[in-house]
Parts: C-alpha cells; sequence; structure tokens
C-alpha cells in the first residue's frame, strides 16, 4: 500500500512533479528511473546523516516507504510480464514515486539541518544572558567603588573639620592666659585701694577661672575623643581600601573573562559558516567537527568536497594565528584495535599537511592525534552510528 498524505499534500506534491517531470531537466530522455531512484537513495542518506532520524523520522519514513514502491515498480518493469504493458506509462510512475521519495528526504534533511540551527542558536541566546549578567554584575561593582570613594571624602571633611577644632581650642586658651594675666594686674592695681573689693573681685575671679579651666577641661576630653574618633575612622578606611583593592581585582577578571567569551563568540560564530562541518564550544577549545565521508575518498586522500571544507578552515585558522590547533581522527569500533588507531593518525595526518601545504596554517602550531575508536559520539551497533564516529576534529585551544 502507498503512502497515504492529507489532500492538500497531494495537491502540493502533484505540482511539485508536475514541474519537476515538464522541466527541461526531465525531458528529452534526461532522467531515467534508474537516475530517480538513485537520486532519492542519496537523498535519504544525506537526510540520515543530517540526524533526520531522531528530529524528522516521520517523513524519512515516507521518503523510504516511496523509495520501495518505486524499487518494487522497477523490479516489475524488468519481468517478463511487465513488456506486454505501456513502458511509458510505467516510467513515469517510478519517476513520480522515485521524485516522491526525493522530496520528503529533502524535507526531512531541511527539517535536521533547522533543528541543529536552532540549538546553535539557544546555546548562543544563553551565552549572551551570561553575558548581560556579568555586564549588570560590573555595573553593581562600579556603584559601590563610587560609594567608597564618597567614604573617603567624607572621612577627609572631618579631618579638616577636626583640625579647625583644634585651632580654636589654642586660641582659646591663649585668650584664656591674657585674661588672667590682665586680671592679676588689675588686682594688684586695686589691692591698695579697697581690700574687700579686691578680696571680691579675686572671689570672683577665681570662680571665672574655675569655670574657665573646666571649660578647657572638657574642650581636651572632647578633643581627645575626636581624636580617638578619627583613629577608628582612619583604620575603617584603612579596611575599605584593601577591600576595595580586592573589588578591583575581581572587577578586572570579570572583564577579561568577558573579552574571553565575546571572542569565543564570534569565533563560534564564524567557524559555524564552514560547509558540511559541526561547531561546539569545549571546555577551553572550540571544536570543529567534520565526517571523515565528506573528507576523504575511499583510497584516505582528501576529496574535493574535504578541499573544499580545509579550505574554508584554514581561512578561519588564519584569523586566529595565536592559536595551537589539534587535529583528533577517530574511527568506529568495526575492526582491530591497533588497526583503527592507525588509521584515525592517518586522518588526523592528512589533515594537518594539507592544513599545512595549502593553506599556509603554521605546522609549529598544529599537531595530529590519532584517537581510533576510544571517544565515540554514536552507538556503533547501528551504521549511521558508526558515521557518525568516523570523524575528523579540528580543535583550536582558547584557553590558556
Amino acid at each position: 500500500m502507498k503512502p497515504r498524505f492529507p489532500w492538500k499534500m497531494q495537491i502540493l506534491f502533484f505540482l511539485f512533479m508536475g514541474c519537476l517531470l515538464f522541466s527541461p531537466s526531465m525531458t528529452g530522455a534526461a532522467t531515467t528511473p534508474t537516475m530517480i531512484i538513485e537520486e532519492a537513495k542519496f537523498a535519504i542518506d544525506q537526510a540520515r546523516k543530517a540526524g533526520a532520524d531522531r528530529v524528522a523520522l516521520d517523513d524519512l519514513m515516507a521518503a523510504r516507504s516511496w523509495l520501495s514502491q518505486a524499487e518494487k515498480e522497477y523490479e516489475a518493469k524488468k519481468g517478463f510480464l511487465s513488456r506486454l504493458g505501456s513502458s511509458d506509462a510505467k516510467d513515469q510512475e517510478i519517476l513520480y514515486l522515485g521524485a516522491m521519495a526525493k522530496a520528503k528526504a529533502m524535507t526531512a534533511e531541511a527539517k535536521a539541518k533547522k533543528s541543529a540551527t536552532l540549538a546553535v542558536l539557544k546555546e548562543g541566546r544563553r551565552e549572551l544572558a551570561d553575558y548581560q549578567n556579568a555586564i549588570e554584575a560590573l555595573k553593581k561593582k562600579t556603584a559601590e567603588v563610587e560609594k567608597a570613594r564618597q567614604v573617603q571624602a567624607k572621612a577627609e571633611e572631618e579631618r579638616k573639620s577636626l583640625e579647625v577644632t583644634k585651632r580654636k581650642t589654642v586660641e582659646l586658651e591663649e585668650q584664656k592666659k591674657r585674661e588672667l594675666e590682665e586680671a592679676k594686674k588689675r588686682g594688684a592695681e586695686l589691692e591698695t585701694l579697697k581690700q574687700r573689693e579686691i578680696q571680691a573681685s579675686r572671689l570672683e575671679e577665681s570662680t571665672r577661672l574655675a569655670h574657665k579651666e573646666r571649660d578647657l577641661a572638657e574642650a581636651k576630653i572632647k578633643a581627645e575623643q575626636m581624636a580617638a574618633q578619627q583613629v577608628r575612622e582612619a583604620a575603617d578606611l584603612t579596611a575599605r581600601e584593601v577591600k576595595l583593592a580586592a573589588e578591583r581585582e575581581k572587577l578586572s577578571a570579570l572583564q577579561k573573562k568577558a573579552e574571553t567569551l565575546e571572542k569565543e563568540k564570534a569565533m563560534l560564530a564564524e567557524a559555524g559558516r564552514i560547509p558540511q562541518a559541526t561547531v561546539k564550544a569545549g571546555e577551553k577549545e572550540l571544536i570543529i567537527t567534520v565526517l571523515a565521508i565528506n573528507l576523504f575518498t575511499p583510497a584516505m586522500e582528501i576529496s574535493g568536497s574535504g578541499k573544499r571544507i580545509l579550505d574554508q578552515t584554514g581561512g578561519f585558522l588564519k584569523k586566529y594565528p595565536d592559536h595551537k590547533v589539534v587535529v583528533r581522527g577517530h574511527t568506529d569500533s568495526t575492526g582491530s584495535e591497533s588497526t583503527n588507531r592507525t588509521v584515525s593518525e592517518k586522518r588526523a595526518s592528512k589533515v594537518r599537511e594539507y592544513l599545512v601545504a595549502y593553506q599556509n596554517v603554521n605546522p609549529s602550531l598544529v599537531s595530529a592525534q590519532g584517537l581510533g575508536p576510544s571517544q565515540p559520539v554514536a552507538d556503533n551497533a547501528t551504521e549511521g552510528g558508526r558515521a557518525l564516529n568516523r570523524r575528523v576534529e579540528i580543535a583550536i585551544l582558547t584557553g590558556e
């Protein structure tokens, strides 16, 4: 039984088929049943490599179902009984089934690539939120620094006020001394005139002097208290200055971290434009991953598509010439450990040699490692998983 679709989807597919069958590429027997079946198989394989079996399984299964029908019709056409019918009608049916399989596979591939793009966008938004939080923290620290400066200015103003008070106290003491001398002189002059008045005057002067001395003592006590307060405030100010220095160091570290994060984000966005490659930020490194099928021929040489990928990768690396690069080759678990280790080392060496020879990447900054099957990213029990494990990782070291 052929796959069934809603009537709107059927109308769209019929329109698509009409455009495809009557286009210049289809006329003149340019597209044969064999070609359309191979194109559909290739489209399904590309969709599976793009991850459609995880995010667009329904479309991928529909494409396989259409392809299965096309292959059955093609086998039936080659049979003896099929020669009795109309060969053109049978070819048109096979072309229709194959085109439907190809269209569904391309839809699944597009959905898978869209899902991968959305994941990268989500990660970028999260990093942007972290960056904005860091900026808010920096603003808060700046406000605290300004507040500490205001406290320091207030302490300086109080110190100046204390100096003025001390100066006024000295002037008051001098004035009291002068008044005492004047009073004694006045008492000596009046002593011969009126003893009683002199006694009264002395008593009054003595009382006034006692009050003045008491006031002077109180002023000295207040001055000592203010001096002690100044010492305590000076100690507090020193502690605040130490704390402020620590906060400045934290602020500098945050600014440096923000600059590093901004640079890594720019590198991630630029590396994301390399075709047929996936990019992710690791621990102190940015990793560009390319599947071996997109890099090498069966003879383990760099393919045409691999050269295009590595040319763009080399252009990216030359924009960051101060970073070390590690090329890591990986394999699936098929075969012996020693064979896989040799194959992975050869993959890594081929990529390193191409980047050095054809992209002029500094050879002293590029190293190659063969890790064999030791670091799989997918299940080696399936063909799809093994294909994902056969890969080359180009790691750009970003940490100190």
